[in-house]
């Protein structure tokens, strides 16, 4: 069998390892890629040259449905993955927080002695661990955009979180953005369940999608926060001081998490208290990255949209110091510099491709104190340190893509805490 994947990024390397003793590969990349010796290699301008030839085609996140053949042959790693998986899985989604909720969800559930198996969008690719599942086990996948468009199955389990434009540089049009995520649920059976953000438009079109169980969450009748406690209805479940996750957007991920797991956890709050508080919050999402002078120093390289960075911010009521910019995926800033004007916003540093298209959104509202910083990240966080004051905020959270200055967002939010550690240790001592 001749075998082509498309895509030599980490799930085409999974796909490679998966495929190869099943046949022929081909790996087809437009950039120039050091394969196995064993492998064919087509790159290029014309990389998609031979498809035609293939039994069968693997999709990389990143490669969009329309450049390839249309029909059976066409499959991806998330989609083989369910086909073969011999356990229950739980599919996230959603524009913000999925791997926050994924997070929880496998800390909830390993705290019970279950063992749970995390991958997906979330960086390992789930046929790494195929071959490891038995009886017992679940497996919490956090599924993209770019993941779900083609898919034609569902997990057992499908978590909705709110969806909001996203991603208007990789697809046509909004609509098809709303379109890929109804394939988390659009094919449950009525055995399987869907629990989603009720109240989003969208969340409740893709919970609608199938013939899946739907159970909202985050309203009084379900799994809800209220009065610094989540609820199951009337029902006090745990206090939010039990959870490590900060701000108000992370208590709506907590209660997905929450809502998704509860029923798996036989109902025991014991249990659900105990998994809670094992949580331990991403790398690169609203993460501590030391302190300098009194001024607190957060590493939110994760927020890639304008919605995250409005949340980070609203998790800091303080003075705080922004930093914003990156590579564009297609969205607009005016929401953005709505929300700057409502928050205690003492400066602003504007990085990226982007960054004219940030400072003009921000004049348009009226907001001055922003400054441009083309340098390295040492030189973005010298000029946010000369704007804050002891007692501040410095706050990584770009709300765009990190492409062109940085591999991708880890390396930003990586770059970001070296330069204040660099900064750190210019304090003088003694």
């Amino acid at each position: 069998m001749r075998i082509a994947v498309v895509g030599y990024g980490v799930e085409g390397r999974a796909a490679v390892e998966y495929w190869r003793p099943r046949g022929d590969i081909v790996v087809h990349d437009r950039k120039d890629v050091e394969l196995p010796p064993d492998v064919e290699g087509r790159t290029g301008a014309d990389y998609l040259r031979g498809l035609d030839e293939a039994d069968l085609i693997v999709r990389a996140p990143g490669v969009h449905p329309s450049a390839l053949p249309s029909g059976p042959q066409v499959t991806s790693v998330i989609g083989e993955f369910l086909a073969e998986c011999p356990v229950p899985v739980i599919g996230v989604t959603g524009t913000q927080g999925k791997g926050t909720t994924c997070t929880a969800i496998a800390a909830i559930l390993g705290a019970s002695g279950r063992r749970v198996f995390l991958g997906g969008n979330i960086g390992v690719p789930p046929l790494q661990f195929l071959p490891e599942l038995a009886d017992g086990d679940v497996v919490v996948l956090e599924l993209s955009n770019m993941q779900l468009i083609d898919l034609k199955r569902s997990p057992r389990i499908a978590v909705v979180l709110p969806v909001t434009p996203d991603h208007l540089n990789w697809h046509p049009d909004i609509e098809e953005y709303y379109a890929a995520k109804t394939s988390i649920a659009a094919y449950q059976g009525p055995g399987d369940t869907v629990f989603f953000a009720a109240g989003n438009p969208v969340a409740e079109r893709v919970a609608a999608a199938g013939a899946g169980r739907k159970v909202p969450f985050g309203v009084p009748e379900g799994v809800h926060a209220a009065d610094g406690a989540i609820h199951d209805g009337t029902t006090r479940l745990l206090d939010l001081a039990d959870s490590p996750l900060l701000g108000a957007h992370n208590v709506a991920n907590l209660t997905a998490a929450v809502a998704a797991t509860f029923d798996l956890l036989g109902r025991d709050t014991a249990l659900l208290r105990e998994g809670v508080r094992a949580i331990k919050p991403l790398p690169h999402r609203l993460e501590p990255a030391g302190e300098s002078g009194g001024v607190a120093y957060v590493n939110d390289s994760l927020s890639t949209t304008p919605e995250t960075a409005r949340a980070a911010m609203a998790a800091f009521p303080g003075p705080k110091v922004m930093i914003f910019g990156g590579s564009s995926k297609g969205l607009a800033f005016e929401a953005l510099a709505e929300a700057v004007a409502k928050e205690n916003i003492r400066g602003i540093v504007i990085i990226g491709e982007v960054g004219p298209r940030i400072a003009a959104a921000l004049d348009e509202a009226g907001i001055t104190g922003h400054t441009v910083a083309d340098g390295p990240m040492t030189e973005v966080v010298a000029k946010a340190a000369a704007m804050a004051r002891p007692g501040d905020t410095v706050l990584l959270s770009p709300a765009c893509a990190s492409f062109g200055d940085f591999r991708d967002y880890a390396d930003r939010g990586n770059q970001f805490k070296a330069a204040v550690q660099e900064l750190i240790g210019q304090e003088p001592t003694g």
